[in-house]
C-alpha cells in the first residue's frame, strides 16, 4: 500500500453555492449550504485514502473546539491518520467562508484571520515515517521550519502544493523534490517557472494552468496535457484533490507524467459535483 505524509493547514469551510455571485450590498438565497472539511493537504490526504493509499496528516488541531471534533470525525471516516502537531491550547483551527457559483463554475475564499500554529510539539518522529512521499502545501510553515533539517533527509520525493506565491515560497522550494504549482503562483508563467526551478535546482515540475492544461518538466523532456472537458458544477478543493490524485499515483507507479494524467482525470471529475466529497460517490 502507498503511504504518505501531508503537512499542512486544516480548516473548516462555511460553503454557499449560489447562481451568481451579488453585487455589492445584494442579498441572495443560496442554493446549498454546508460546513465542511478543508485546507490542501487535508482534502489532498482524504483523496490519496479514498484511492486506495494509506494517508497521514500533519496538522494543528488544537483543543476545545466544534469544529475540531468536525474535522476528527471526517479524518477518521476517510481513513486517514491525524498527528496533531500544534502545542497551543488557545489554537482554534481557521473557518473560511467559500462562495461557488453555478453559472461561472467558480468560487471565492475569503480566508481566517489567524495565524498557523507557532507552539509546536517536537514531532521530527513522524518525518523518519516509513513514507514514499511527503506533500508540503505552505502552511504549517513553523513546524516545517522547526524540521527542515529532517525533511531534507528524507529519502523518498518531497512534493509541493503551490496553490499561490507567498513570501515563504523559497523556503518551502528549497524542500521540495517536485513541485506542482497553479499558474497563479508565478506570473509569469511555465516559462518564468522554468527558470525560477533553474535557480533552484529542480529538474521536474508541473504546472497546472486552468482550462490550458498541464505544462510539465522532467529532466530534458518537457511536454502538455490538455485539459479535460467536463461540466463545471463546483471547482472547490479541485486543486487539492489533484494533488492527493497525483500522489498516489506517483507514489504507486513512481511515473511522473501518468500521475499527472490520472490526476488531472480525478481532479476533473470532482468538479462535476458539489463540494470536495460528493464526487467519491458519484
Amino acid at each position: 500500500m502507498s503511504r504518505a505524509l501531508f503537512i499542512g493547514r486544516s480548516v473548516l469551510d462555511v460553503t454557499a453555492l449560489v447562481e451568481d455571485f451579488p453585487g455589492p450590498d445584494d442579498k441572495i438565497k443560496a442554493l446549498e449550504n454546508n460546513m465542511v472539511p478543508g485546507g490542501s493537504a487535508l482534502n489532498a490526504a482524504v483523496t490519496f485514502s479514498h484511492l486506495g493509499g494509506h494517508a497521514t496528516l500533519a496538522t494543528s488541531l488544537g483543543t476545545g473546539h466544534f469544529a475540531r471534533d468536525v474535522l476528527s470525525e471526517d479524518l477518521d471516516t476517510f481513513g486517514v491518520q491525524v498527528e496533531d502537531v500544534c502545542d497551543d491550547p488557545a489554537y482554534r483551527i481557521p473557518i473560511s467562508t467559500v462562495v461557488s457559483t453555478r453559472s461561472l463554475g467558480m468560487r471565492m475564499i475569503v480566508n481566517d484571520a489567524g495565524d498557523d500554529c507557532s507552539r509546536l510539539k517536537a514531532r521530527s518522529d513522524l518525518i523518519d515515517g516509513n513514507y514514499h512521499l511527503i506533500q508540503l502545501d505552505q502552511y504549517e510553515r513553523h513546524f516545517v521550519a522547526e524540521h527542515a533539517d529532517a525533511i531534507r533527509a528524507f529519502e523518498g520525493d518531497v512534493i509541493l502544493d503551490g496553490g499561490g506565491w507567498k513570501e515563504w515560497s523559497p523556503d518551502f522550494l528549497r524542500l521540495s523534490d517536485i513541485p506542482v504549482v497553479s499558474e497563479v503562483f508565478c506570473p509569469d508563467g511555465p516559462a518564468g517557472f522554468a527558470t525560477l526551478c533553474d535557480e533552484f535546482g529542480i529538474s521536474r515540475w508541473a504546472m497546472t494552468c486552468g482550462e490550458s492544461g498541464i505544462v510539465w518538466r522532467d529532466g530534458d523532456s518537457q511536454g502538455e496535457l490538455p485539459a479535460i472537458r467536463v461540466r463545471v458544477v463546483d471547482t472547490l478543493g479541485a486543486g487539492d484533490v489533484f494533488h492527493g490524485a497525483f500522489c498516489h499515483e506517483f507514489a504507486r507507479t513512481g511515473g511522473f507524467v501518468s500521475a499527472l494524467e490520472s490526476a488531472n482525470v480525478v481532479a476533473a471529475r470532482s468538479c462535476g459535483s458539489i463540494g470536495t466529497r460528493s464526487w467519491m460517490n458519484a
